[in-house]
């Protein structure tokens, strides 16, 4: 199981895979990540919330 950090910018820091997926997704992606209330703690949650966000576009 993959540990669980507090935000994004913990989550980007703290492991370098979320890091490197985050950083090879397009910038309006990363932007709406961003700027969510709710933001991912671990890479499954940024995952998801990459797929779910793909869904709207």
């Amino acid at each position: 199981m993959q540990p669980t950090y507090s935000d994004i910018y913990a989550l980007l820091t703290g492991d370098p895979k979320p890091e490197a997926y985050f950083n090879s997704l397009p910038g309006y992606i990363q932007d709406q990540i961003r700027n969510k209330k709710h933001q991912p703690g671990s890479y499954e949650a940024l995952v998801r919330m990459v797929r779910e966000s793909e869904k709207v576009f």
